[in-house]
C-alpha cells in the first residue's frame, strides 16, 4: 500500500507520518507495511504520484495561510485532478473548519479530520477508511457463475471449470505453462487453466488492456508508470515489457491516458 500525506505546515506533516506509521505498526493482520511519503506542496505532490499512485491520500484543504492567495493550488484542486484522471483511491481531508466538509462530496472525499488532529481521530478515521477500501476490493472481483442468468456487462469467464470475474477489477495477467495468473484490485491471485490466446484476444478487445510481452497483459487502469522495461502497476506489482517493445508501450500508455482525460472534460 502506497500512502501521501499533503501538508504545508512542517509540524503538522510530521505529526500525521507519525500517527499513520503507528497505525499500521500495530496492525498485526499486515504482512507488509505501507509506503508513507509527505510533501509539502500540490506540485511535489503531483510530480510523484504523475510517477506512482497512491492508494491512499491525506490532503490538507488550503495548503496556504494566505487567503488572498487565488493562484496556489489547494487539497481541493489537487482531488479534482486525481478524480478527472479517474484516480479512485480514498482521499481524507485534513481542515480547521467542518465547513469544508460539503465540498467534499463533488470529488468523493472518504472522510474528514479536523485540525489539531489527535491520535483517537485519526484512528478512527483510518479504521473507516481501511475496511472500507478492504470492502471496496473485494466485492467484486470474482462473480458466481449462474448458468441461465443474465451475465453482468463486465462479466468475463474464462477456463474450464469457468471462473468468472468483473474485468474492471483484473490489473494483470500472466502465463505460467497451461494456466493464467490473474491479480485483482485487491491484491488477491488466482490461476485459471486456460490458453493465455483466449485471455488476449477477448481482453485486447477493450481499450485498456494492453499486452506488454509474452504471456503478459496489463490494465492501463491500474498502471502508475513505466521503470525500465516494466510496468508499474498500483498496489508495486511488475508486469515485463519486451525490450524492443519499451518505447512502443510507453506511447501506448500515453495515448491511452490522454484519451481517457480528453472524455472526462
Amino acid at each position: 500500500m502506497r500512502i501521501a500525506i499533503l501538508e504545508d505546515h512542517t509540524s503538522e506533516r510530521r505529526v500525521l507520518e507519525l500517527f499513520c506509521r503507528s497505525y499500521f505498526d500495530e496492525r498485526a493482520d499486515l504482512e507488509d507495511q505501507p509506503t508513507i511519503k509527505a510533501y509539502a506542496t500540490a506540485d511535489e505532490f503531483l510530480q510523484a504520484w504523475s510517477q506512482h499512485r497512491f492508494d491512499l491520500v491525506l490532503l490538507d484543504c488550503y495548503l496556504t495561510d494566505d487567503e488572498s492567495d487565488t493562484h496556489s493550488l489547494t487539497g481541493f484542486d489537487v482531488a479534482r485532478s486525481l478524480r478527472t484522471c479517474r484516480d479512485d483511491c480514498p482521499i481524507v481531508f485534513i481542515t480547521s473548519s467542518s465547513d469544508f466538509a460539503v465540498l467534499g462530496y463533488a470529488v468523493q472525499a472518504s472522510g474528514y479530520l479536523l485540525k489539531p488532529v489527535n491520535r483517537a481521530d485519526f484512528t478512527a478515521m483510518m479504521d473507516r477508511v481501511t475496511a472500507t477500501m478492504a470492502q471496496r476490493a473485494s466485492a467484486s472481483a470474482l462473480m458466481p457463475n449462474s448458468p441461465g442468468g443474465k451475465a453482468s456487462a463486465w462479466q468475463e469467464t474464462f477456463g474450464s471449470p469457468p471462473t468468472a470475474m468483473d474485468r474492471r477489477c483484473i490489473v494483470c495477467c500472466l502465463s505460467h505453462a497451461h494456466y493464467v495468473e490473474f491479480t485483482f484490485s485487491n491484491g488477491s491471485r488466482i490461476r485459471v487453466r486456460v490458453n493465455f490466446s483466449d485471455v488476449e484476444r477477448r481482453l485486447t478487445s477493450f481499450g485498456n488492456f494492453y499486452r506488454t510481452a509474452r504471456g503478459a497483459l496489463v490494465n492501463f487502469d491500474y498502471a502508475t508508470g513505466i521503470d525500465g522495461n516494466e510496468f508499474v502497476m498500483r498496489g508495486g506489482k511488475r508486469v515485463p515489457i519486451t525490450k524492443t517493445a519499451t518505447a512502443q508501450a510507453g506511447r501506448a500508455y500515453a495515448q491511452y491516458m490522454f484519451e481517457r482525460i480528453r472524455k472526462d472534460r
